[in-house]
C-alpha cells in the first residue's frame, strides 16, 4: 500500500517537513477551538501540501528522517502490529481532542493532546527501529 510516490517520501523525509507537521497540530486545535474555519482550512491545506514541498533532505542521518523512511517501508504492507496499535491509540486520542477543542473544554483538550502526541512520538520512534533493521536492504535508489 504505497501512501505516497517514492518521490514524494524522498521529500518528505526533509526533517522539515515532519517537524513542521508536527508542530503545526496546536494550531488545528487552535482552529476549532476558536471555530476560524478558515484558519481550518490553511491548516488543514499545509498538512496535505507539508510532504510536496520541501525538498530532498542532503542527508537521512536526522531522527525525523529516518522516521519517515521507516514509515515509507512500513506502510508498503499491511500491517497488524504494534506500531498499529499505536496509530490506534493516537487516533482515538486526537478524535477526542478534537471533539473537546470543538466543546472548548480545555483540560478535556490538553490530556488528549499529550497522550495523542505521546503514541504519535511512540510510533515514530518504532519507524525508526523499522528502518534501522531494514536500511541495509535499501538502495539509494529507494531513499
Amino acid at each position: 500500500m504505497a501512501i505516497l510516490s517514492k518521490k514524494t517520501w524522498s521529500k518528505h523525509a526533509n526533517p522539515w517537513s515532519g517537524w513542521s507537521r508536527l508542530v503545526s497540530y496546536p494550531l488545528l486545535f487552535a482552529a476549532i477551538w476558536y471555530r476560524n474555519w478558515v484558519a481550518l482550512v490553511a491548516v488543514i491545506i499545509w498538512f496535505i501540501v507539508n510532504p510536496f514541498i520541501f525538498p530532498k533532505p542532503k542527508s537521512t542521518d536526522s531522527w525525523m528522517s529516518r522516521s519517515v523512511l521507516g514509515e515509507q517501508i512500513w506502510t508498503e504492507k499491511a500491517h497488524r502490529d504494534f506500531p498499529q496499535l499505536l496509530n490506534v491509540f493516537n487516533g482515538i486520542f486526537f478524535v477526542i481532542a478534537l471533539y473537546a477543542s470543538y466543546q472548548n473544554m480545555f483540560w478535556h483538550v490538553v490530556y488528549p493532546v499529550i497522550l495523542s502526541t505521546i503514541f504519535k512520538m511512540w510510533f515514530l520512534d518504532r519507524m525508526v527501529f523499522i528502518y534501522e533493521a531494514n536500511k541495509d536492504n535499501l538502495t539509494k535508489k529507494q531513499i
